[in-house]
This record gives C-alpha cells, structure tokens and sequence, in this order.
C-alpha cells in the first residue's frame, strides 16, 4: 500500500496537466477589442485659414482699333492704321497678395470658399513707328495698358490623399483696367490726339492647385488660374480740312496667373 501511494500521486499530477491542456488562446473578438484605432486616412483640412502668396502674371491684351469720319478719303492709310492700332500688347509682371478661406471637410472631400486680393505689376506701352502711305501723310500711333489690382472669391472642390490637397477652382474676378491711344501727324503739325479710359470690371476665373500640409496648422500651395476680365473701350477724334477722324478704341484683357502661398489654419 506504501508503494502505491507515490504512484497514485504522481499518476494524478500527470492527468491533471493532460486535461488541463496548453494556455487558451485570446478569440478573434478579444483581439479586436485590444487592437489600436486605425489612423486617420486624410489630413483634417477643415476650418479657417488666411495666407499670402507671390505669383507671376502674363497678360494678353487684345487692342482693336477702328478709324472712320475723314479716314474714309484715305483707305488706305485708314486700312494700315487700323492694322498697326490693333493685335496684342502683351504684358507679364509680378503680384502679391493675401487670401481668407474656409474649409469644410466630410470624410476626405473637401469644399470650401476663398477669397483672394492682390497688386499687380502688369503693365505695356507701344508706338507702331512711323506709317506711310499713298493717301495720307506719315503718322504714328501710340497704346499703352495698364492693371494694378485683382481680387477673385470662388468655391473650391479637392479631395485628400494623405496630407496633399488637390483641387480645382472658379467664380468671380475684379479687376482694373486703364487703356490710352492716341493717333499724331507730325509732318503737319498735328499733334499726338490720344484718349484713354480706365475702369473696374467684373469677370470670371477657373483654376486649380495642389496643397501641402506642413504641420497640423501650416501648409503651402501651388496654383494657377485662367481669367477673363472682358474689355474696355472708348471713342476719340481730331479735325482735318476734310472733317473730323474718328477713332474707336477697343482692348480686351485675359491673364495667365501663376503663384504660390503660405497658409495658417486655425
């Protein structure tokens, strides 16, 4: 009996451990409750935002100049001066400015409402150089155009993809407009008669850009817009012993925009 007692003991000790088996292993549910939330798929651009930006701008300027009255006895200096006061006088120039925007963002879609102002360095003057013809003495024109200012607000749509930002853009423009162009007959004493008119028009834009979140506050960006401001006109004349000239004065502006901003959001 004294020898089956340590036997019995041990044979216990032994199943006890087979049945007991190895540690459970945690389930599939256990695990998901312990996992670590994802991390966010997008950068959170939403909220306010002000900034400043530098770009370049290239404006073209399309002059069309129509002369009529006492052109009409020299059509042929009438057709070379309508041709030599007409065509491109292109300008290109720098400009700064500041924006203000808001963002609201649903999941990684963003839409949002900028508003943009800044001085523009656009500026371009000419002289055709002397015209001669059959029917007329030698003359000259001269053009110059001007734009200091620009402000645009416009929605835009972007979609997130980690912290860029790309998105698109259009809605109002506002800028000035200063045009002057004058005609003169030196050979005859008859100096430069020029005219000019200067203005505030309302146009479009469309555009796009692409963000970058630096940190959760700063960002820079890269955009460009086309915008189309319409045009500016005006009408001028001088005497001649045939009656007066006539001279109606057209130019239309459309610009190139090119920049780029820094930006805070709060």
């Amino acid at each position: 009996m004294k020898k089956l007692t340590p036997s019995l003991a041990a044979f216990v000790a032994l199943s006890a451990f087979v049945y007991a088996g190895p540690e459970p292993l945690p389930s599939g549910k256990e695990l998901k409750e312990v996992a670590p939330a994802p991390a966010p798929s997008c950068f959170d651009w939403s909220g306010f935002y002000i900034g400043g930006f530098g770009g370049y701008k290239r404006s073209n300027v399309d002059l069309n100049l129509t002369l009529s009255g006492s052109w009409s006895v020299a059509p042929q200096a009438r057709g070379l001066g309508e041709a030599a006061g007409s065509g491109d006088l292109d300008n290109d120039g720098g400009e700064v400015g500041g924006l203000i925007g808001y963002n609201f963002q649903w999941k990684c879609w963003v839409v949002g409402l900028e508003a943009t102002g800044g001085y523009l360095w656009a500026r371009q003057s000419g002289d055709s150089g002397t015209i001669f013809s059959a029917d007329a003495e030698p003359f000259h024109i001269r053009s110059s155009f001007q734009t200091h200012y620009l402000f645009t607000a416009a929605p835009r749509l972007g979609y997130v993809v980690g912290r860029w930002l790309p998105y698109v853009t259009g809605g109002l423009a506002v800028g000035d407009l200063k045009y002057e162009q004058g005609l003169a007959f030196p050979g005859i004493g008859v100096k430069e008669r020029r005219g000019d008119h200067s203005g505030t028009n309302a146009g479009w834009m469309i555009g796009g850009g692409l963000q970058y979140a630096l940190t959760s506050h700063w960002a820079v960006r890269a955009q460009y817009q086309y915008i189309d401001l319409g045009d500016i006109d005006f009408d001028s004349q001088f005497g001649t012993i045939v009656g007066p000239g006539l001279s109606h004065h057209q130019a239309e502006l459309t610009e190139h925009n090119a920049s780029f901003a820094i930006m805070f959001k709060f």
